[in-house]
Formats: structure tokens, sequence, C-alpha cells
């Protein structure tokens, strides 16, 4: 899952969303009205070291334009754009601002000709209708994500209801939640639970600032291919939820049997770094290197005035090949787990060589 799309706001000012971004994804991008757009920025520095770490401007092209203003254009000619206008909702009072640039020239036309749009002055920005307006970035987020970036928003108050009320035009079933095209909601959750399985629901966002560093430092390898099979398990979950789910009572159990299965896998880690522990510990290089180093303080040898030296140096050597052994059956361990990368946030110390 190398990048996610998030919508319908300009700026992520979400540090839930910034975290959950910092766990699963290469890069955020967030859809700009101009490629040089300057980002939020938090009072918190991490936050901002977050922001510029995976926070990337995404400016639509012409032809992303031009999809999301066919699709509008759909509704519209249909009348469904009217009633969605008019619906009468939480989310449909006063006006919703959409920078001009984000969409086409004559797709301002037309909602103007619709009575659907009007210009601010004092923002020199269009005013919607809200409802419309989450519409709209819905359907440019759409053309802008294609099939290869994971769409991403923390409105789902306003876009459940969207879906429900779309799906009631056309006569058709909607499962609250369960629509993989906004899937926050579940990836917010399955994270969440992944953190109580670890007890790291308070991982700070300094933490995961660094594992990120670490990550560019290391050429990302190894902590690229931890968190990316992280976010793998949570997006294919996502889809055994869309797929499968008929109802809260499924999804309740999907989740216990998502939890169940992270916990054995972290259980299966634990036990597999203290399997290599253990062996590096009571190997015979050790043995012998503690050995060595014990004879050199309890009965030196007369006539060799360097013996300290030359008994560190005969010890040294096979400490060194345990430890290679070690980091060997170490990195192993970690490469095959789902719960590597979050373990990697909850240890004091970074692994650091993998």
């Amino acid at each position: 899952m190398p990048a996610a799309l998030y919508y319908p706001h300009t700026d992520i000012k979400n540090e839930i969303i910034l975290k959950n971004s910092l766990l699963l994804w290469d890069k955020v991008e967030t859809i700009t009205p101009r490629e040089n757009w300057s980002p939020h920025r938090f009072t918190d520095k991490y936050c901002n070291e977050a922001v510029d770490l995976i926070v990337r401007n995404r400016k639509p092209t012409h032809d992303e334009q031009q999809l999301a203003h066919d699709a509008l254009l759909g509704l519209y000619n249909s009348g469904e754009l009217f009633k969605l206008v008019a619906a009468n909702n939480t989310q449909n009072r006063g006006h919703y601002p959409i920078y001009p640039e984000k969409f086409m020239g004559e797709t301002w036309r037309i909602l103007r000709q619709g009575g659907m749009a009007r210009w601010i002055n004092e923002l020199s920005d269009y005013g919607v209708p809200p409802n419309l307006g989450f519409l709209m970035m819905s359907l440019l987020a759409d053309a802008c994500a294609g099939t290869q970036i994971q769409k991403i928003t923390d409105r789902t108050d306003a876009y459940s209801w969207l879906s429900e009320s779309r799906a009631q035009s056309i006569n058709s079933s909607h499962i609250k939640g369960l629509d993989i095209s906004q899937v926050a909601p579940n990836f917010e959750r399955l994270v969440t639970l992944s953190l109580e399985v670890l007890d790291a629901r308070n991982i700070p966002i300094k933490r995961l600032v660094e594992l990120r560093k670490r990550e560019a430092k290391n050429s990302g390898t190894d902590y690229s291919a931890m968190r990316r099979r992280y976010a793998k398990a949570l997006q294919n979950h996502v889809k055994r939820i869309c797929a499968d789910a008929r109802n809260k009572s499924d999804v309740k159990e999907l989740e216990r049997q998502f939890k169940l299965e992270l916990s054995t896998d972290l259980t299966d880690l634990k036990a597999e770094l203290k399997l290599a522990s253990y062996k590096s510990l009571f190997s015979k290089e050790v043995a012998v290197s503690a050995a060595l180093t014990a004879g050199s303080l309890i009965s030196p040898i007369a006539g060799l005035t360097s013996l300290g030296t030359q008994i560190g140096l005969v010890g040294v050597i096979p400490l060194i090949k345990t430890a290679i052994e070690f980091r060997g059956a170490r990195r192993i361990a970690m490469q095959k787990h789902v719960s590597s990368w979050l373990y990697l946030g909850t240890q004091n110390k970074n692994l650091s060589a993998l």
C-alpha cells in the first residue's frame, strides 16, 4: 500500500489520520489548488516532522478534473444533484467553500447556472451546500486516486450519510461503514485493535516519526517491508469485511478474529526473538569467550606480558560471530510477522540492526 489520498479537505489537521498514515503508507497526498501549496502546520514539532516526511501535494490534472466533471454532470442531468442539495440533514447547513482551481471552469458554470454555487468574495472561493461539497470532493478523489491509491477521510459522518442517501435514491441496499471507498473508519478501527493487542495505544507520534526516519536512513529495505506487510494485512481485512459482512454482528466477529490472529502472530514473534536470544546466550562461542575472559582475570599465564589483550581478542572474535548470527535470526523473525512493525514501535530502543 504505497500511497493514500486524503479528502475532502485540503489539509490534514487530524492527528489520528497523521499517526495512522505514519504506520501505514509511504506517503499521503492531499488535493491542493496549487502544486506549491504550503501544508497546515501543527503546534507540535513532531506532527510537523510527520507532515514533512509523508504529506505531499496533489494538484488535479485536467483529465482528473474532466472525470469528476463528467460524473457530476450525469448526476446534474438526472436531477439527483438537486435532490441532494435540497436534502435537510445535519451536514447540510451553511456553505462549503471550495478552491475554484480544484475543478474545471465549466463545472462551476453549470453549478452557478443551477443555483448551486456562488462566489464568496471575502474567501475568493466558491461556496456550495455542504452535501454537494462533500460529493464533489468524493468524485474528485475518485478521479485522482484511480485504482492504485487508497482513499482516506476523517469526515465519516458526512460520507456515511451521503452513501446511504445515494443508495436509497437508486433503491439499493446500504450497510453503513462497509463502503471500501471510505475506508478510514475501518483502518482506524483496525489500527486501534492492533495497538490494543500490543498495549501500544499511546505510542507517541515522536516514536513513529523516529521509526520513519530510521526507515528512510536504512534505505527502507527491512523497515518498509515490515510496514507494508502490516498495512497489507489491514487492507486485506477491510476487503474481507466489505465482502463477507452483512450486519454489525458480522463486523464485530470479523474484528474479533483479526485481533486474535494478530495476537497469535505477536506471541509467535516474541517466542522466536526469545529463542534467538537464548541460542546466542548459551552458544559454544559465548561460553568459550566467557571462559577465556574469566581465565585472564583469575589465572594469568607467566611470561605473557599482553595476556589480557591476547585473551580479549580470542574472546571477541567468537562473540562477533554470535552477534551476527543473532541479528540474522532476529531479522528473519521480524521479516516473517505482521506484528513486527508495531512491535518495533513499542520498544524503548528501536531494533536498529535488523
